[in-house]
């Protein structure tokens, strides 16, 4: 700012801009289909099965890869710092 209004007024002053400019800028969808990861891949497919067949073998193999991850430890044991310090 060029400091020609007192910083009282001025906050004042910026900080109903800032309100009016993010209500200007609402609402804004943001929302992710649930099924989106599905249908990205099934556009990036041979497509050579219909989509309801291609999104239930999808979202099954998907579970199996989240399940063969697990368990996974990332646990930090208590002394690790001092260890990494030692």
């Amino acid at each position: 700012s060029d400091k020609s209004m007192a910083y009282d007024a001025f906050k004042t002053k910026y900080e109903a801009e800032a309100v009016e400019l993010v209500k200007s800028k609402q609402p804004v969808d943001v929302s992710i289909p649930y099924d989106a990861a599905a249908k990205l891949a099934y556009e990036a497919s041979d497509k050579s099965m219909a989509y309801d067949a291609f999104k239930t073998k999808y979202e099954a193999e998907a579970v199996e890869l989240v399940k063969s991850k697990q368990p996974v430890d990332v646990s930090i044991p208590y002394d690790a710092a001092a260890k990494l310090a030692y």
